[in-house]
């Protein structure tokens, strides 16, 4: 619903969601200050290729890196790109997203501008920032319990509490 909102008021003020995010006016790359811990950052990368560096990318739905991000998911975050590329080149997004610091930006990013309780216990945890990771920003309440995602990231998430660190 809200995202049919969003597209309304866009295409009201003679705009299209895509040509605001390929020109970035609404937000650049910010990955300063997330809340998001390295721990946190390691299992959702766990939960999303097991954190294969070498991922690449796969066909089709353009998934890249080894937090499987999508294009649509970097221009988002703002474009952070790797240092010294240009964020308007054509392989921008695959080099970043390939880039095991930069793809980290690109969800530290991500996260400070979507950031919210996504399972409602009314508190911000990793497990929100994995909901927002794995369903978007505007779709963070969507169950996802069942989904390979969430039991690597679950998993995960098991063995860094076990060994008593934080997430």
């Amino acid at each position: 619903m809200n995202q049919l909102i969003i597209l309304a008021l866009f295409s009201w003020l003679g705009f299209t969601p895509k040509g605001l995010a390929e020109t970035n006016i609404i937000y650049s790359c910010n990955a300063e200050n997330s809340p998001i811990s390295d721990n946190c950052l390691g299992c959702i990368c766990e939960g999303s290729s097991g954190c294969t560096p070498a991922a690449g990318c796969s066909s089709g739905n353009k998934r890249c890196g080894p937090f499987r991000l999508t294009k649509e998911y970097w221009i988002s975050s703002g474009s952070c790109v790797t240092n010294g590329d240009d964020p308007t080149s054509a392989l921008a997004f695959e080099n970043c997203a390939n880039d095991i610091r930069c793809a980290s930006l690109t969800i530290r990013s991500y996260i400070n501008r979507f950031q919210q309780d996504c399972n409602g216990d009314l508190n911000e945890t990793c497990d929100d920032y994995a909901m927002i990771h794995k369903s978007g920003g505007f779709n963070c309440e969507r169950c996802i319990s069942g989904t390979k995602f969430w039991r690597g990231f679950s998993s995960c998430r098991r063995d860094v509490l076990k060994a008593g660190n934080t997430l």
